[in-house]
């Protein structure tokens, strides 16, 4: 990983709009052009071995989902500087809404539902582990498909997911009220099952039960 100097990372930051951030600082800089420019910081000399790759990882997640035909972010450039060690990862967004934007704004989600449904088995299915999935996290773009941003927290498998990784997965999609309030559960769990071997209906139908609230 290259490094640069602080104030080559500074004049990055404020030529852009901070549109997350911490009591560490910035964490997700828009740019011009839509780029993105998103920040990890070492905390303490204790995480520097754990969070030393997080935006190598971040990047490589990026890689392993596009050989998926996941569509995500497209990764520019990836650095680092010292003194105060700040890993980062210039890319390209995703044009659309989160699907939490667009449940929210619809008057009838059961299509929007089942598709995201359909979706989700995709992913699991192609070993896609990713912990912080939710409505935030997925994007539709302007043909209907989804993509993924927020990539960080997540490992790709070279198996499809097993149950007990799908009902963990599942427990992160179902975390969120305002999510769950516009989200058609029945519909969605029609298009998951739709999307998975018809033998293994039950077997995946058991790790939607076991985490999904009330119908």
């Amino acid at each position: 990983m290259k490094t640069i100097q602080n104030h080559e990372l500074e004049k990055l930051i404020a030529a852009g709009d901070v549109i997350e951030k911490d009591h560490h600082g910035p964490k997700v800089i828009l740019l011009s052009g839509d780029r993105y420019l998103k920040i990890f910081y070492h905390k303490n000399r204790i995480s520097m071995a754990k969070l030393r790759s997080r935006a190598s990882q971040f990047s490589d997640n990026a890689k392993k989902l596009k050989k998926r035909s996941v569509t995500t972010i497209g990764i520019l450039d990836v650095f680092c500087t010292k003194r105060p060690r700040r890993d980062c990862v210039l890319y390209h967004g995703i044009p659309g809404n989160t699907v939490r934007h667009v449940l929210q704004n619809n008057t009838d989600n059961e299509k929007l539902s089942k598709k995201l449904g359909s979706y989700i088995a995709q992913l699991h299915d192609a070993g896609v582990m990713f912990r912080s999935l939710h409505m935030g996290n997925i994007i539709q773009l302007a043909d209907g498909t989804f993509g993924l941003i927020d990539i960080a927290d997540m490992r790709v498998n070279l198996f499809s997911l097993h149950k007990s990784q799908r009902r963990r997965n599942f427990q992160h999609i179902f975390r969120y009220q305002e999510d769950l309030s516009t989200l058609d559960l029945r519909a969605f769990e029609k298009g998951y099952l739709e999307d998975v071997a018809t033998e293994k209906h039950q077997y995946y139908r058991d790790a939607l039960n076991a985490v999904r609230p009330s119908m």
